[in-house]
């Protein structure tokens, strides 16, 4: 018999997420603060909660897809919060990015309860979402994660079990890092090229064969020619991972100096109201620094 699952938080991430579940056949019980984007799930046949402890209540397995570390410890911790009216022997996956260390924190309040948590962070768009193609990074207990695997199989096409609490969420800041710096790096290029007069049509095509091949500028260097800021990956969530990823450095005593130095470019672009922009516009503060704009050819 297939588990009974809550999903709270129906964002960009999370609605096609929840309606991968549905197709799936599970029964679902859905919640959101902005409780229109819960109603097309209903007419799907989710059940939509009035509460995140009625979601509790009515699940097995409560899945949280929301934005940062303090509204997923609302959601699980406050009044009307899942373990107010969760059942013993239930799993709560986090799959939130979120600090590693308040995941673990969390994980052992919520044992108090008598349930078991794992933090499942995705890699990935929107499309991904929609297409079930994600990648999913699991921590927490490996009985847990074997029993929620059929799960994270309807979610995503990639699934891998990174090791205890936290694990999920240190592979995913490590990833974001990467797609960050590189981010920063393929606007530096570009406008590097533009200034010594190089045709930057050619300059991709000759950099997505060479050595040095990079994803983010195969995919996001003629978007930005075309000055196409349609938002795959908003550009305040990038700000949000990094400064997750310079937080949890620094609980390691680890210093990261470049990833410092590009967090600090993203909070400006955030500042300046670019926010909801695909986290490719860091190119247009860096334009201004620059006093020059990319062109196409």
């Amino acid at each position: 018999m297939e588990e009974k699952i809550g999903f709270i938080g129906l964002g960009t991430m999370g609605k096609p997420m929840a309606k991968n579940l549905l197709k799936a056949g599970y029964t679902l019980t859905v919640f959101n603060r902005s409780t229109f984007k819960a109603a097309e799930l209903k007419e799907l046949g989710a059940v939509v909660a009035e509460s995140p402890k009625e979601v509790g209540s009515r699940s097995q397995v409560t899945i949280l897809m929301v934005s940062d570390t303090p509204e997923v410890e609302e959601i699980l911790t406050g009044k009307d919060g899942v373990l107010a009216g969760v059942h013993p022997g239930s799993v709560i996956i986090v799959m939130s990015t979120i600090l590693p260390s308040a995941s673990r924190r969390l994980a052992q309040v919520i044992k108090t309860y008598g349930c078991e948590m794992l933090d499942a962070p995705v890699l990935g768009s929107r499309r991904a979402a929609v297409n079930a193609t994600l990648t999913i990074v699991v921590g927490g207990e490996k009985a847990v994660y074997e029993r929620c695997y059929g799960i994270f199989q309807v979610l995503g096409r990639q699934v891998f079990y990174m090791g205890p609490q936290g694990m999920g969420l240190y592979t995913k800041l490590c990833n974001n890092l990467i797609s960050g710096v590189v981010m920063q790096a393929v606007s530096e290029a570009l406008l590097f090229g533009q200034k010594a007069g190089l045709d930057l049509q050619e300059l991709i095509k000759v950099i997505i064969q060479g050595g040095d091949r990079t994803l983010t500028m195969e995919a996001k260097g003629p978007s930005l020619l075309a000055r196409n800021f349609d938002t795959h990956f908003p550009l305040k969530h990038m700000y949000k991972d990094l400064w997750l990823i310079s937080t949890a450095a620094g609980e390691l005593g680890l210093a990261l100096p470049v990833t410092t130095l590009v967090r600090e470019l993203f909070g400006v672009a955030k500042v300046a109201g670019l926010g909801e922009k695909d986290f490719s516009g860091v190119i247009m503060i860096m334009e201004k620094l620059a006093g020059t704009r990319l062109k196409e050819g």
